[in-house]
C-alpha cells in the first residue's frame, strides 16, 4: 500500500529524484530528546546542578505556570482547570508538563498531562480552519503541533488505550489539515523564505510522533510514512541545498539576524528529530551545520542583543543550539557558550532553566572562552561584522550587501552600515511592528531607514508586492525569491562584494550595489568602509548618476541616529521648525549611552546637511510621517528618532561622498576631524596624523598614490589602499625614498615616516619603477590601443630617435612582472596573456607612465 501511495504521490504530484528514505524508529521518545536523556537525567535529579536546575523549574512551574488563570492547574479537581490554546504560553507549558512528568512520574502531573490531551481533542474538533485567517490557522497548527506531538510520544504508555487512539486521531487531523494547506499547496513551494522552512519541521515531527501509533489504521499509517517521505525530500532536495549555499563554510544565513537565531533553533529541533526518531543524522551529513554556530557569535551586539539587521530583534539566552552543538561537536565555540549562558545571571526566567535541563551536558568540563577571529564575512549572506575585542566594551561595526534579494525578512538595505559603542550609534531605523503595516512597507523595511544612499525623482513610484507605497528615492521591490535557481536569476541580483579584507588592527570592506537601485536612475554605488580600529571610520562612495539633464536625481547621503545629532554651522533654510532643518555645517555628533560619535563631511566640498526627526517625524518620507502601529520595541531594537542627510550644492553625474567617523565614550569625547585632497590617481584624508590614501576612481590594483599638499614637521602613519597585493612599495617626501613597505594580501600599505616643515608631495610608488616619477595618464606621451585588447596592443608615443629606448613592463595583479621588453620604435607588441586586468608601465629612464589595460578573449 505504501509504495502505491508514494509512486502515485510522486509521479502525478512532486515528480521527486528517487531516494533512500531513512526509518522512522519503533521506540519512544523520539522528539526533541531520547531515552538516554531522560534515564540520565532520573538518576541525577537529586546530585549537584542537576538537582538544582530540577528543582527551580519544578518550583517555577508550580509557583508560576499552573497558577496562570488561562492555563490554572492548580490542586486536583479538574472543575476549577481551564485550559485555554490562544495563551501564548500553552505550548511551551504543555512541553514542561510532559517533561515533568517523564522524569517523575505522579498521579497528578499525568492527571494534567490527561487534562490537556482531551483540550486539544476538543480544539481539534471544533476548530473551524476553513473560515480561519490564514496566519492564525498557521500559528495554531503550528503551537498545537508542538504541544500534541511531545504529549504523545513522551507519554504514549501512560495515555489509556481509548483516549490515546482518539488523540492519535486528532493529530492525525490536525497534521493532514497542515500537510494539505502549507506543505502540498502552493504554500509549500517556498523554499528561500522562512514561513513553509518551519512548517516542514513542525510537520516532520508530527509524522515522526505519529508513525505506528495506536489508532491509526493502516491506510492512515501508510500516510504518514508518505508525509514523511515528502517532507524528507523538501528538506533534501529544495531545503537543505539552499542552506547550505548561504551558510557555506563562514556559518552566514540570510534570514537576517534577528530571524537567523530564531530559525536555527527550528533547525536543530529537525536534526534532533531526525537523530533521535530516525536512521538519519544531518550533524554529520552537513557539514555546514557545525560553522552555523558563528551566528552566535557575530550577528550579536555586546550588550547580548542582536544586531538590527532585517526584521525583528531578540536577545541571546542559552537554547537548544547551544547546548546540543556542544555536545555533538565538542567545540569551542559552543563550549563556552554552553558553559556562559548556564551560568545564574543568565538564567533569568523559567524558560533559560528549562532549556539547560533539557539539554545541557552537565558533565562537561570547564572551559575558557575562545577568540574567534574579529573580523568576519557571511559571503553569500552579504553580511561583514568587525569588532574590537569580544568583551562588553567593544566596539562592532557590521556592513550588509545582499547578492541577491529577496530572502525572508531582508530588507531594500545594500551597501548599508552600523556601529555600536556601548549603544548603537549609527542605526538601522525603524520599528518591526507587523508584517505588512503601513509602517513596515512605507518605512521600516525602505532603504530610507538605513545608513545608505537615496537618490529622490518626484516622478518615481514605489510598489509592495502589488500596494503602492511611499517614494523614498531608495532601492527598487525585489519578489521574494522561492527556490534554489531564484538565487542565481539576473533579475535578482542587487550586489556585488568587489573585497572584504581584515589586516592587522584594520578591517576594509568594498562593494557594488548599483543594481538594488532603477538602472535608469544611476549605475554605480560603490561604497568602502576603512575600520582603522579601534575609533576611526573612513566611509567612500562612488555614485554615477543617469539622466540628469532630464530627472531630477536629488542624490543624499543618510545616517539615522537614536538621539538628536548636534550640527555645525548655521540653518540655511527651515522646512519645519524644530524638525526639519538645512545647516551649512559639515560636522554633526551624538551620543547613546556611554558611547559618542562625531562625523565630519569632506566630500563633496559643496554641500548641505539637513536633519529630520523629533516626536511627528521620526519616520518622514517625502511629506509624510508612517510611524509604528503601536508603542515601538525598545528593548531588542533601537527605532531611532532623529537622521542626517547629506546633499551636494549641485547635482553633477559623478559623485563622491567621503565620510570620517570618530568613537569616543565618556572619558574620551569624540571629535569631528580629517581634511581631504582629490587629485587624478588619490582621494586621500590627512587624520589626527595618519595619511589614508584610495584610488580616485574607486578602482582596485591601482600602482601609485599621491598627496600633493602636506602639512609637515610632523611623524605621520601611512595607510595605502588598493593597491597591488604582496608588491614592494617605496613612500617619497617630495621625491625622496624615506620607507619601503610590502603591502599585505588585501593590497594595504602601512608605514611610518616623518614630514620635514612645510608643505610636502608625500607618495606611494612601485618600488620597481624606484627613482622615478609618475605622470598623469592623461598628459603622457605614450598610449596604448585598443584598451580592452585580445592579443596585442599598439604602442604609440615612441620617439625613435637617437639613443631613447622605451622599456615596456607588464604587472598581473598580483604586483608580478610577467613580460618586460625593450623599443625602440612605435610597433605592435604581442601579448598572450589570460583574460584580466593588467597593469603596464612605460618607461624611458627618466620618466614613467603607468597604464591600466584589460586583456579579453
Amino acid at each position: 500500500m505504501r509504495n502505491l501511495l508514494l509512486l502515485c504521490f510522486f509521479l502525478g504530484v512532486l515528480n521527486s529524484t528517487a531516494q533512500p528514505f531513512p526509518s522512522i524508529h519503533t521506540a519512544r521518545p523520539r522528539v526533541q530528546v531520547d531515552s538516554s536523556r531522560f534515564a540520565w537525567l532520573r538518576s541525577n535529579l537529586t546530585t549537584g546542578d542537576v538537582a538544582l536546575t530540577y528543582n527551580t523549574v519544578k518550583n517555577n512551574y508550580t509557583a508560576y505556570w499552573i497558577t496562570d488563570p488561562l492555563l490554572y492547574q492548580v490542586g486536583s479537581d479538574t472543575t476549577l482547570w481551564t485550559w485555554d490554546w490562544n495563551d501564548r504560553w500553552a505550548a511551551d507549558q504543555t512541553l514542561m508538563m510532559a517533561f515533568l512528568y517523564r522524569l517523575s512520574p505522579d498521579t497528578l502531573q499525568k492527571k494534567r498531562c490527561l487534562y490537556v490531551i482531551d483540550h486539544f481533542m476538543m480544539l481539534a474538533d471544533t476548530a473551524n480552519f476553513a473560515t480561519m485567517e490564514w496566519y492564525t490557522e498557521e500559528t495554531l497548527l503550528r503551537q498545537m503541533s508542538d504541544a500534541g506531538d511531545v504529549l504523545l510520544d513522551w507519554c504514549y504508555d501512560s495515555i489509556p488505550s481509548a483516549q490515546r487512539q482518539a488523540f492519535v486521531q486528532r493529530i492525525y487531523s490536525v497534521n493532514r489539515e497542515f500537510m494539505n494547506k502549507y506543505i502540498l499547496s502552493s504554500a509549500g513551494t517556498s523554499y528561500v523564505a522562512s514561513h513553509n522552512a518551519l512548517n516542514c519541521v513542525h510537520t516532520m515531527q508530527n509524522a515522526i510522533a505519529l508513525f505506528n501509533a495506536d489508532g491509526l489504521t493502516t491506510l492512515q499509517n501508510d500516510t504518514v510514512l508518505m508525509w514523511f517521505d515528502t517532507l524528507y525530500n523538501k528538506w533534501n532536495d529544495k531545503l537543505l541545498p539552499i542552506y547550505g549555499y548561504y551558510r557555506g563554510t563562514d556559518g552566514g544565513w540570510n534570514w537576517t539576524a534577528a530571524y537567523s537565531m530564531w530559525s536555527l533553533t527550528d533547525q536543530f529541533k529537525l536534526f534532533d528529530n531526525m537523530l533521535f526518531g530516525t536512521t538519519k543524522n544531518f550533524y554529520t551529513d552537513l557539514l555546514w551545520v557545525q560553522n552555523s554556530i558563528n551566528q552566535y557569535w557575530y550577528f550579536m551586539q555586546p550588550d547580548n542583543n542582536c544586531i538590527n539587521w532585517g526584521d525583528g530583534g531578540t536577545s541571546l539566552t542559552g537554547d537548544n543550539v547551544i547546548y546540543r552543538h556542544s555536545a555533538v561537536y565538542n567545540d569551542p565555540r559552543s563550549n563556552w557558550l554552553a558553559q556562559y549562558y548556564s551560568t545564574p545571571a543568565m538564567l533569568t526566567w523559567t524558560m533559560p532553566y528549562f532549556r539547560k535541563l533539557m539539554y545541557k551536558d552537565f558533565t562537561a568540563p570547564v572551559v575558557s572562552k575562545p577568540s574567534p577571529p574579529l573580523d568576519w564575512l557571511g559571503v553569500k549572506s552579504g553580511l561583514s561584522v568587525s569588532r574590537t575585542s569580544w568583551d562588553s566594551s567593544a566596539t562592532l561595526l557590521w556592513f550588509f550587501n545582499s547578492q541577491s534579494k529577496r530572502a525572508s525578512h531582508e530588507h531594500r538595505d545594500n551597501n548599508t552600515f552600523s556601529l555600536y559603542r556601548y549603544k548603537p550609534l549609527l542605526i538601522d531605523a525603524g520599528d518591526y511592528d507587523l508584517y505588512g503595516s503601513s509602517h513596515f512597507m512605507n518605512y521600516y523595511t525602505r532603504t530610507i531607514a538605513h545608513n545608505s544612499i537615496c537618490v529622490f525623482d518626484s516622478a518615481e513610484h514605489y510598489n509592495f508586492d502589488a500596494t503602492p507605497v511611499s517614494n523614498d528615492g531608495g532601492q527598487v521591490y525585489s519578489p521574494q525569491m522561492i527556490t534554489f535557481n531564484d538565487i542565481f536569476l539576473p533579475a535578482n541580483q542587487r550586489g556585488i562584494w568587489l573585497r572584504f579584507a581584515a589586516g592587522n588592527n584594520y578591517s576594509y570592506t568594498i562593494a557594488e550595489a548599483a543594481l538594488s537601485y532603477d538602472t535608469a536612475k544611476l549605475d554605480r554605488f560603490v561604497r568602502r568602509i576603512f575600520y582603522d580600529k579601534p575609533d576611526h571610520i573612513l566611509v567612500l562612495d562612488h555614485v554615477h548618476l543617469r539622466n540628469i539633464a532630464t530627472h531630477q536625481r536629488d542624490a543624499s547621503f543618510l545616517l539615522h541616529f537614536s538621539n538628536q545629532p548636534a550640527m555645525s554651522g548655521s540653518a540655511v533654510s527651515t522646512t519645519v521648525p524644530g524638525h526639519i532643518i538645512t545647516y551649512s555645517g559639515r560636522d554633526y555628533s551624538a551620543s547613546a549611552g556611554g558611547g559618542n560619535i562625531a562625523i565630519r563631511t569632506l566630500l563633496p566640498t559643496a554641500s548641505n546637511t539637513t536633519l529630520v526627526g523629533g516626536a511627528g517625524y521620526e519616520y518622514w518620507v517625502n511629506g509624510n510621517n508612517y510611524p509604528p502601529s503601536g508603542s515601538p520595541d525598545t528593548v531588542f531594537q533601537t527605532p531611532g528618532k532623529w537622521r542626517i542627510e547629506v546633499r551636494p550644492t549641485a547635482t553633477t553625474d559623478s559623485l563622491i561622498f567621503l565620510h570620517t567617523i570618530k568613537l569616543g565614550d565618556s572619558s574620551n569625547v569624540a571629535a569631528a576631524g580629517g581634511i581631504s585632497e582629490k587629485n587624478n590617481y588619490s582621494i586621500g584624508v590627512d587624520w589626527d596624523n595618519t595619511l589614508y590614501y584610495f584610488n580616485a576612481d574607486g578602482d582596485t590594483m591601482c600602482d601609485y598614490h599621491v598627496l600633493n599638499a602636506v602639512p609637515g614637521n610632523r611623524t605621520v602613519s601611512v595607510v595605502g589602499c588598493d593597491l597591488m597585493r604582496s608588491t614592494l612599495y617605496n613612500v617619497k617626501i617630495n621625491g625622496i625614498v624615506v620607507a619601503s613597505a610590502t603591502t599585505d594580501t588585501n593590497g594595504v600599505i602601512t608605514a611610518t615616516v616623518a614630514i620635514p616643515s612645510g608643505l610636502n608631495v608625500v607618495e606611494i610608488t612601485h618600488a620597481n619603477l624606484a627613482g622615478q616619477s609618475v605622470q598623469n595618464n592623461s598628459s603622457a606621451d605614450y598610449k596604448l590601443f585598443p584598451n580592452p585588447a585580445s592579443d596585442k596592443v599598439f604602442i604609440k608615443g615612441i620617439k625613435g630617435v637617437g639613443e631613447e629606448r622605451v622599456s615596456v613592463t607588464v604587472f598581473n595583479n598580483n604586483g608580478e612582472i610577467i613580460v618586460v621588453k625593450e623599443v625602440q620604435t612605435e610597433h605592435w607588441m604581442p601579448l598572450s596573456l589570460p583574460a584580466g586586468n593588467y597593469q603596464v608601465s612605460i618607461s624611458n629612464g627618466n620618466n614613467a607612465q603607468i597604464v591600466k589595460i584589460v586583456i579579453i578573449k
